[in-house]
């Protein structure tokens, strides 16, 4: 009895399916590192601007060309996300990661090694689609690893972490760029060590099993759900760059003309994107509806407030809604769509929302400008886009009274 017992439990333990890999914290603040990469690429370059302008002041155009440097990164990345989150479903998510870090290393540190226009230039082309690899699949890899609440307890810190990186990277880039032009791109050194923590932590995930241990059936992509997901991307993106573009030039006309206290004056309201990282964790249990009201509702105070403020210590004051708002709606719309797609789709998924979100930043400055050709103002620009911002809240309201209960879904 005692062998036939035993013949049996090794036989079932051979036809049990293997253990599915777990990730930790080791594989979490990996992907919160990861994740900071392509906003680094964006803002570590803002304050060296009149340096590079200076630098390649024989260029033609200058005015027009060396601040495409900045920008051209997210161009890449609205251009190849979608492309990306193909290669990710089809062929593997950490190959690809792998891919882009080195993509992102060698297109950054190119300018530092290369003085000519026409190389940073090229560097910036590579950076970006690194940049597209890198954001695609560090937020799909989130959803891939974790659980829906340890998801969004890594979306938070994601949050948390990268507004406090950003600072560090511009007041960083800042001394560097006082060393000469060059020196700002050092920065971008900091993806070799992620890079090597990727190659030693990060695995291929797999998707996770049904009852009975089987693997999900293949369903065709939900076009529907995509094209929505982006169309409220694009929605609160381009409102999300009204004031983060534009806000400097609104405390110029209100009487801040030192470039020292527009820095000062644009860093105090921005103590509320960690807060909001924090307000998003807290509200996940509302769902997404609740918190792309609670978005659009700072947004139409924000907005609304900074276009009547009469100097520039009451806009300062709306523009901390504006920017707790920016705090919750990136991982909202983050966590919101890795929760509309399977395992199978989830590459593709949010190689879409990367694009949406980044096309909206080119969209965002043209649409301020129509708006302030039509209002008389810059001012009445932000007071009109809080309103829009009014509107959006009372329908996302309405949909949200008008949705059923939700009901218990299934673990993909």
């Amino acid at each position: 009895m005692r062998s036939h017992g035993s013949k049996y439990s090794h036989q079932e333990g051979a036809s049990a399916p293997p253990a599915r890999r777990q990730a930790d914290w080791r594989q979490g603040w990996i992907l919160v590192f990861s994740g900071f990469l392509p906003v680094m690429a964006i803002i570590a370059l803002a304050p060296t601007l009149p340096t590079l302008l200076a630098h390649f002041h024989d260029v033609p155009n200058a005015r027009l060309m060396v601040p495409l440097l900045i920008t051209a990164p997210s161009a890449c990345i609205a251009l190849f996300a979608p492309a990306a989150g193909v290669i990710a479903d089809r062929f593997g998510r950490r190959q690809l990661l792998l891919w882009s870090m080195a993509m992102y290393g060698l297109g950054g540190l190119m300018p530092f090694l290369i003085d000519n226009f026409w190389a940073v230039v090229a560097g910036r082309v590579v950076i970006g689609i690194g940049e597209a690899g890198v954001l695609t699949v560090v937020n799909t890899l989130l959803a891939d690893y974790y659980e829906e609440r340890a998801r969004h307890r890594w979306l938070m810190i994601q949050g948390v972490v990268g507004s406090m990186l950003g600072t560090l990277t511009i007041a960083g880039s800042g001394f560097l760029a006082a060393q000469g032009w060059q020196w700002p791109f050092l920065v971008y050194a900091v993806a070799i060590p992620i890079f090597l923590a990727s190659v030693v932590y990060l695995f291929e995930p797999e998707p996770r099993r049904g009852q009975g241990g089987a693997a999900p059936a293949a369903t065709p992509f939900p076009y529907m759900v995509g094209l929505m997901v982006c169309g409220v991307t694009v929605l609160l993106s381009t409102i999300y760059y009204v004031q983060v573009i534009n806000f400097s030039l609104l405390l110029k006309d209100l009487g801040v003309g030192d470039p020292k206290s527009i820095g000062l004056s644009m860093a105090i309201p921005s103590i509320g994107v960690p807060i909001g990282a924090i307000v998003f964790k807290l509200t996940t249990r509302f769902g997404a509806g609740a918190q792309i009201f609670l978005v659009f509702f700072c947004y139409a105070v924000g907005l609304s407030g900074i276009g009547m403020a009469p100097d520039y210590k009451v806009a300062l004051a709306f523009a901390f809604m504006q920017q707790l708002a920016n705090g919750i709606i990136v991982p909202a719309l983050i966590a919101w769509t890795q929760s509309k797609f399977s395992f199978e789709h989830r590459g593709r998924a949010m190689g879409w929302w990367a694009s949406s979100f980044f096309v909206a930043q080119f969209l965002s400055p043209a649409v301020v400008n129509l708006m302030r050709g039509w209002v008389g103002g810059l001012q009445g620009a932000f007071l009109a886009f809080g309103l829009i911002a009014a509107v959006c809240a009372i329908v996302a309201c309405l949909m949200r009274l008008r949705m059923p209960p939700a009901q218990p879904r299934a673990s993909l």
